[in-house]
């Protein structure tokens, strides 16, 4: 039964615990009760309402979280997570041990010499399995422990791996910046250079020319209108005096009307 459980919970897809079939709304309703109950009861605490609970309704209580190790899928994991040494997995270690000072274990010639003895082993197991086929066990024992003292080098680049990852993006998103600088200067530059030739400009003399004729006609223009509109309130007031009150504001409207149209305001 031992073996049965351990098997099942080393699958790489393994079946539901058995318990599952306990977690039913009859059997939660019945542990809300049972701790209502351990609750009014001055003698019973948390421990002892646990131990007394049915075996259908252990399981729905959650177990504490753990904080040393813990076991998932056939394997234990320890707590904080960190990946463990090849003596702690009893597995024996082909490269020299660094000292606390300083690692002073050169990785590249450790990998090309393991991987040296790894093609020596694999030859050797061709020709054992040539001669002795029976004998394949040890040689297979001695490729699998090259592999994974490999694969433990390896490993070890990860964290100088990911620093020169993290500053290789660091330094490309900072020459990106500078080059987004240094292209919003030229475009500034262009920019006042352009805002510099226009205020200089002249075209020839005909910006100034058509300016001083606009101005003179605008001018004109404006002296006749102020002439005219003077005259015609001129007349209009003169025109009023001479018929007097009694006129109304009918003939004051029709003389003014009259003047404008003689000034050539209106139609």
């Amino acid at each position: 039964m031992a073996e049965e459980q351990d098997s099942r919970r080393a699958s790489l897809f393994p079946a539901p615990p058995p318990f599952y079939t306990h977690f039913t709304p009859e059997n939660k309703d019945k542990l809300k009760e049972f701790q209502a109950s351990a609750a009014k009861d001055s003698d019973g605490d948390g421990g002892n309402a646990s131990k007394k609970l049915p075996a259908e309704l252990v399981c729905l209580i959650p177990p504490k979280p753990p904080t040393d190790q813990y076991h998932s899928f056939g394997q234990i994991w320890s707590l904080p997570e960190r990946h463990p040494t090849l003596k702690e997995l009893n597995i024996p270690q082909l490269f020299p041990e660094p000292n606390n000072e300083s690692y002073n274990v050169d990785r590249a010639q450790e990998l090309r010499r393991l991987s040296k003895s790894l093609l020596l082993n694999y030859l050797e197991l061709v020709g054992i399995m040539g001669m002795s086929p029976e004998e394949y066990a040890e040689k297979v024992y001695h490729l699998r422990i090259h592999l994974i003292n490999i694969h433990e080098l390896i490993n070890n680049y990860r964290p100088h791996q990911a620093r020169e990852t993290l500053i290789a993006m660091m330094e490309e998103q900072l020459e990106k910046t500078r080059q987004e600088t240094e292209d919003n200067k030229k475009a500034c530059a262009k920019i006042r250079v352009l805002m510099g030739s226009l205020s200089s400009f002249d075209a020839g003399g005909l910006l100034d020319t058509t300016a001083d004729s606009s101005t003179t006609a605008t001018s004109s223009a404006a002296a006749d209108t102020s002439d005219a509109a003077t005259a015609a309130a001129a007349a209009a007031n003169s025109h009023s005096g001479s018929n007097g009150a009694s006129s109304g504001g009918e003939e004051r409207d029709k003389s003014s009307w009259e003047a404008l149209q003689q000034a050539g305001l209106i139609q």
